[in-house]
């Protein structure tokens, strides 16, 4: 009798999520749609993911953004930048800014959000073919039409976003100076990225064998810590403990921003990031803290660099302007979880307490960010 009744509550219990699920997805389906032209641009899609431009795919078809069509926007086609057609026979294509386009492109674009320009490289795409340098693109950079489009959308007091990666190579100096200048803002030339476990077989071999050959002996790091690299090839190791009385860099937002945009004063940030100073009357919407001690400030300032630095910058005056220091846009979060109305209430089953777990971020930070944003946009 009890295992009938217990078996009686569970399909009840089943059914109840199910009807629930059902009638979250039909009040996502009858949301009517909202036009917003984004162009998004992302030169890095190694594989079929598309993992650098997925978040914001997420939050556009979870708010029912559409294009002019009045179609909701498809992860796979919508972007300019590299498209991984057939990986395995290696078959690609890119769409590219034509020059001609730019200026009919930036009347009718509402915001342009440049995920990521890094590009593909070849030993992420001909990883067989060991006599080709890896260290040779196949695609990506900023390039002059990329700057010239976002000067147009500037100059037309349209919605920027750019995001990480942005300055970093293989942009040229020129158009990275030129892109700096137009923003008021400039590249220091140091990335970084919170790593869980500094120990050997952990990390990647690139950045163990650098510092090995810059330092004169062999990686000991065990801990947790954030890396930091220069564009001439410095390896700086922040560890837990070491350097750090915490171990993972944080987003700080002061509190009438954060109450205003729906994201938390504080937040753990566990990816890459670039080290970006304000040269401008940009306002420092959030920043990074790393949480030093006395030997991790000095090993900082013998580099020229500070505990702290901006994570956004915004211009909101003559033009609509938002730098993202950080890979915000790169996130595994499931698409399938965007059609569905209210989901954000029940968003913890989808996320961990690991300070590892990027889901987290974007939850807590990233989708009410760009959310208030897309709507200050329309």
């Amino acid at each position: 009798m009890r295992k009938r009744f217990t078996y009686r509550v569970l399909i009840k219990i089943f059914a109840s999520l199910a009807g629930l699920m059902i009638l979250s997805f039909l009040m996502w389906f009858v949301k009517p749609k909202t036009n917003l032209e984004v162009l998004i641009l992302n030169k890095t899609v190694p594989t079929q993911h598309r993992y650098n431009h997925n978040a914001l795919h997420w939050v556009l078809n979870k708010e029912k953004y559409s294009k002019s069509d009045n179609k909701l926007y498809q992860l796979d086609e919508d972007y300019y930048g590299f498209f991984p057609i057939d990986p395995a026979n290696k078959r690609f294509d890119f769409k590219s800014l034509r020059i001609d386009d730019i200026e009919a492109i930036s009347d009718s674009s509402d915001m342009v959000y440049y995920a990521d320009t890094y590009g593909v490289y070849y030993d992420d795409w001909f990883v067989e073919q060991i006599k080709i340098d890896p260290e040779q693109k196949v695609y990506g950079g900023l390039n002059h039409n990329d700057y010239l489009l976002l000067k147009e959308m500037k100059n037309k007091n349209k919605t920027i976003i750019t995001e990480f990666v942005l300055f970093e190579s293989p942009t040229s100096d020129l158009i990275r100076t030129k892109t700096e200048e137009l923003f008021g803002l400039k590249w220091e030339g140091w990335i970084g990225r919170y790593f869980h476990d500094l120990s050997l077989g952990n990390m990647p071999n690139w950045i163990i064998r650098m510092y090995e050959n810059q330092n004169n002996k062999q990686w000991q790091f065990e801990n947790s810590g954030t890396v930091l690299l220069h564009k001439y090839g410095k390896v700086v190791v922040m560890e837990e403990e070491t350097h750090l009385s915490y171990p993972i860099p944080q987003i700080i937002t002061g509190d009438d921003t954060a109450n205003k945009y729906s994201i938390p004063d504080t937040v753990d940030y566990s990816y890459w990031f670039d080290i970006v100073s304000n040269t401008s009357d940009n306002e420092i919407f959030s920043k990074f803290v790393m949480h030093t001690n006395a030997k991790g400030d000095s090993i900082l300032q013998s580099n020229r660099l500070s505990a702290s630095f901006p994570a956004i910058l915004r211009q909101q005056g003559d033009y609509n302007f938002y730098y993202f220091a950080g890979d915000f846009a790169d996130n595994k979060i499931s698409t399938n979880l965007s059609y569905f109305k209210g989901i954000k209430y029940i968003s913890p089953l989808f996320y961990s307490d690991r300070v590892a777990d990027r889901r987290k971020f974007f939850w807590k930070f990233y989708y009410p960010l760009m959310k208030n944003i897309l709507r200050e946009t329309r």
